[in-house]
């Protein structure tokens, strides 16, 4: 693994374990539920979580299906007429150092532990496991891989291979595994090919030698025919671990455009050496769906590609139904997840793996989810000892080598709540859920006819709701934070009155046929923030565009040779005259991070006509892509008003489609973070005198492509068109054809449609505070601002606000950086464009801060990696971080080497956005002993400025005031004034 959400991710804290056994919590809880002699067809098995009884996927007495309707607003209704994808499984992985830890146990010990994990009769039936080629950061050994040579040394015809460091513990762990559950499925893939491969020369860093692709290809070739001799079958595998990340243990950046070339040459080598195992593309986050879209755009790579693999460390679950609803024909795995030290509890703990990676997982088409580590040691190890390893991570199990003791973790219980009762080739078949803070859900049909119901409250109260199948209803009252699974076989009797009344499901689901069968893609309102907006004439359209498709425009790309080109920001080697040279080897940088409210803006000279604009990073380029945009267009360079078209962005070029207009300057804004640099190697724009722009979804289709069309009961009209034939085929978007839409084959597109005048008029009420320095947050409050950002904007005073959050009714942003103190007026433009109106704030500028030479700082607590004197250094890409959730009492103190006079402090978390005190108390000494608290502040963000009365002291103390989060406290620059 690459990311454990380090870095751009915040990191949170305190690692969690259960140490009671399964048995010890719920008798012999561990063995499957045995079916009741003549157990009537309306009984329902129950097994229950409750975190706060110590109570772990413990049987409960049974409940009974009634041939009642149900009123309750909270009813899940169970469908088994409407099936989805089909489940392999779920399980984790058989990393060397789970491996070599199972292997310390004893025969007897070790053959209990397995049975546990994997028998589907006695145990929680774990069906898959992934399992890494060569090291990772966990292995209890350091670097390998299966073709090591001396430094400077290369083996393209890999005479060296060898699986020999697997043979001791590590296959005998997979085969006892397949033994116990011969229906389990392996997925393999490296964290780096042998080092000789790459541009570093080392299994850290560095990106594959071109010329070494096909030896990549063949590697995977040798491994896949090794493992099988070896009686160990591989039935999914990946080119790369996470190939958007370059760690410090064994890792290699990749591409999307070297990922499909290697996929074709990988998928090539299987073809001719007969080799059934399937390809998965990606294998690392959420949130950039574009990469394994642009490998699904290439035929000659696609046509090997399975499905994706995902992670869960940034992003959203959504984005797996962004990707299956643009190519649905594809699956799609959840590969790896994993729990650690910045779970504050085990109630945190059990709610992401159960709620976020398993019920939202498969809900958002997963067909099988891994979790990472099987088990790890005490010190959350061992650690690849030839790299700098993190020991953060939290395995499902805990096995101390010294003594042979094992412990359960909440992982493990979290999974037995799925694994235990879907059975491999399940399908996932209909139910309504209620969302984040509600009953969330997920339901299954077993091959056998069975039926699986998982059900989590993640809300703060208990809730009572009821499950419907056919004419059949039961209730269930289920505690905050606590999981039930339901398994029954009945009832789904027809032809009388459906027992659910009132079900209310914004989701539509449109299925369409395909040469390889029914297809399936999902409207879901979470995926329009995802997508492309445009407002045009009296409609706001909103469409998907899957990597491949197209829109054509009439008219042609403008001339370049009067524009000129400005940004919010740019480095020195990458200035904004790149981007219009006609050079596609020369860039525009941002030169830091994206925030929203960055821009790039460019005049056209004279007011022109337009209709589209392509921004390309270009194919050497796949780390700095645009992401998340609007658009915006000006006659003066003054007045930019509302925009007028948005996006999610992507690798490579991202085409934006606007409603016909004049104008001439044109500015692309960021309304996304991102620890990637935004730049763009070339723009075009795109314009032509002919056409209205009145863009709409298609209201027909031909050339053998498939419409179909739904209205919400709010009125919202979505449209979508599948292509299942075998060739691209276009249609239009506009009633005189100046906007025409190519869809590839296999692929679908989506088009929601909502009239203006239904949008409420936004009302500005108010802004708090009203007062505060650069880079901190306020609050404005009001209606009508739309549900996400889409077109909205913040502007304060003539700038764009960093958004923070977005919802109809509150609106949380952040001062821009270099804004003058003094009166500013903050203003709302709403999602549908109208003016909500704003008030004045006051932007504060504390002056100059004390010098700190000769200053010192400790903490309570510190991580490893971040020293207290990080937070005094003048530079705030360094910082100081506890190491641990945040807790009431932890502490920072500094030590300004002789008695200073100063009445305010500001704590600035620099890149570590999330990383801020909630709330503080502030203490000065003169000794270092005696402590007079001089403040409390509970309004904590990242960019914190406390005052109080004029102190005269040497020492500070910050104090963390009845404060629980999980989030690790981070200060990257501590300042004092006067």
């Amino acid at each position: 693994m690459s990311s454990y959400g380090l870095g751009r991710r915040q990191l949170l804290a305190t690692a969690v374990g259960v140490a009671a056994a399964w048995t010890q919590v719920s008798g012999n809880a561990a063995a499957a539920p045995q079916r009741k002699q003549a157990a009537p067809s309306n009984s329902v098995r129950v097994w229950l979580t409750d975190i706060s009884a110590d109570k772990w996927v413990a049987g409960q007495n049974d409940v009974l299906f009634t041939a009642e309707r149900t009123t309750n607003p909270l009813t899940i209704k169970i469908d088994d007429s409407v099936k989805y994808q089909q489940v392999q499984g779920f399980g984790a992985a058989m990393t060397d150092s789970s491996a070599w830890l199972i292997d310390k146990l004893s025969t007897a010990e070790r053959t209990k532990l397995m049975k546990k994990l994997f028998d589907p009769s006695t145990g929680i039936g774990l069906s898959l496991l992934r399992s890494p080629m060569g090291a990772t950061d966990f292995n209890a050994s350091g670097n390998y891989s299966y073709n090591d040579m001396p430094a400077g040394q290369t083996d393209p015809t890999l005479s060296n291979f060898s699986i020999q460091h697997d043979v001791p513990y590590i296959i005998p762990a997979l085969r006892q595994a397949l033994s116990l559950n011969p229906s389990i499925k392996i997925m393999a893939n490296p964290w780096s090919p042998p080092g000789w491969m790459k541009t570093s020369d080392s299994m850290i860093g560095g990106t594959l030698k071109s010329e070494y692709t096909s030896a990549l290809a063949n590697y995977f070739v040798k491994f896949i025919q090794a493992y099988g001799e070896a009686g160990v079958p591989i039935s999914y595998i990946s080119p790369q671990n996470e190939p958007m990340g370059t760690p410090t243990w064994p890792g290699m950046f990749l591409s999307a455009y070297q990922e499909s070339e290697l996929i074709r040459e990988i998928g090539t080598a299987f073809e001719a050496n007969g080799i059934s195992t399937k390809i998965l593309a990606w294998d690392h986050n959420w949130d950039v769906p574009s990469y394994p879209e642009t490998i699904f755009s290439v035929p000659a790579a696609s046509k090997y590609t399975a499905g994706t693999g995902w992670h869960i460390y940034s992003g959203d679950p959504i984005c797996q139904t962004l990707v299956h609803n643009d190519y649905p024909s594809k699956e799609t795995y959840i590969t790896e997840a994993t729990g650690g030290v910045w779970q504050d509890s085990n109630q945190t703990a059990f709610s992401e793996a159960l709620g976020t990676w398993i019920i939202n997982g498969t809900r958002n088409w997963a067909n099988g989810v891994m979790l990472w580590n099987i088990a790890l040691d005490p010190d959350r190890g061992p650690l690849n000892s030839d790299t700098a390893g993190i020991p953060m991570l939290r395995g499902l199990l805990t096995i101390d080598p010294t003594d042979g003791r094992v412990s359960y973790n909440v992982d493990y219980y979290a999974l037995a709540h799925a694994s235990r009762f879907v059975k491999p080739g399940a399908r996932r078949i209909y139910s309504n859920t209620f969302g984040e803070g509600s009953i969330e859900n997920v339901a299954f049909q077993n091959p056998d006819g069975s039926k699986v119901l998982i059900a989590h409250n993640s809300g703060s109260a208990a809730k009572t709701f009821s499950v419907a199948d056919g004419t059949h209803s039961f209730d269930y009252t289920l505690n905050a934070g606590d999981a039930v699974t339901f398994t029954y076989s009945g009832p789904a009797q027809s032809g009388r009155t459906p027992a659910a009344t009132k079900v209310s499901d914004p989701t539509h689901d449109f299925t369409f046929e395909s040469a390889s069968g029914p297809v399936t893609v999902t409207y879901d309102p979470a995926l329009l923030p995802y997508q492309n907006a445009i407002r045009t004439g009296n409609k706001l359209v909103t469409y998907s565009l899957p990597i491949g498709a197209s829109i054509q425009t009439t008219g042609r790309a403008l001339s370049r040779s009067k524009w000129t080109a400005t940004a919010s920001s740019q480095a020195d080697w990458g200035v904004a005259a790149n981007a219009i040279d006609d050079d596609i080897n020369t860039r525009w940088s941002l030169g830091h991070g994206t925030t929203s409210g960055d821009w790039f803006q460019i005049d056209l000279g004279s007011p022109t006509s337009i209709n589209k604009i392509v921004l390309d990073t270009s194919e050497n380029n796949s780390f700095d892509y645009v992401t998340k945009y609007q658009i915006y267009v000006s006659n003066d360079g003054l007045d930019w008003g509302s925009a007028i078209a948005s996006g999610s962005g992507g690798i490579g070029k991202v085409a934006v489609t606007l409603p016909t207009r004049t104008a001439q300057h044109i500015r692309v804004v960021s309304t996304a973070a991102s620890g990637f640099w935004w730049s763009i190697a070339d723009i075009e724009v795109y314009g032509s005198s002919r056409g209205t722009g009145a863009v709409a979804a298609p209201t027909g289709v031909s050339h053998g492509l498939q419409l179909k069309t739904w209205t919400s009961k709010e009125g919202v009209r979505v449209t979508a068109v599948f292509n299942g034939t075998a060739d691209s085929k276009s249609f239009n978007m506009s009633a005189d054809s100046s906007y025409t839409y190519t869809l590839p084959s296999g692929t679908s597109a989506m088009f929601t449609t909502k009239n203006l005048s239904s949008f409420p008029t936004p009302v500005f009420s108010g802004v708090t505070p009203n007062q505060g320095m650069s880079r901190s947050k306020f609050t404005i409050r009001g209606s009508g601002f739309g549900d996400t950002q889409g077109l909205g904007t913040v502007y304060f005073g003539s700038s764009y606000a960093e958004i923070d959050s977005w919802s109809d009714t509150s609106i949380s942003a952040y001062v821009p950086k270099g804004v003058p103190e003094g009166k500013v007026m903050v203003s709302v433009k709403g999602t549908s464009g109208g003016d909500a109106g704003g008030s004045s704030f006051d932007v504060i500028d504390p002056g100059p801060a004390l010098p700190r030479k000769g200053w010192t700082a400790k903490a309570s607590d510190a991580s490893q990696w971040d020293a207290s004197e990080n937070m005094l250094d003048g530079n705030s890409d360094t910082r100081y971080s506890s190491g641990t959730g945040q807790y009431d009492g932890l502490w920072i103190q500094v030590d300004m080497g002789q008695t200073q006079t100063f009445n305010k402090i500001v704590l600035d978390v620099g890149g570590s956005v999330g990383d801020y005190a909630r709330s503080v108390d502030v203490y000065v000494s003169t000794d270092g002993t005696d402590w007079t608290k001089v403040a409390s502040a509970a309004d904590g963000q990242r960019v914190h400025l406390v005052s109080f009365p004029t102190q005269t002291a040497r020492y500070i103390k910050v104090v963390n005031s009845g404060n629980v989060a999980r989030s690790w406290w981070s200060v990257a620059e501590f300042n004092v004034y006067h």
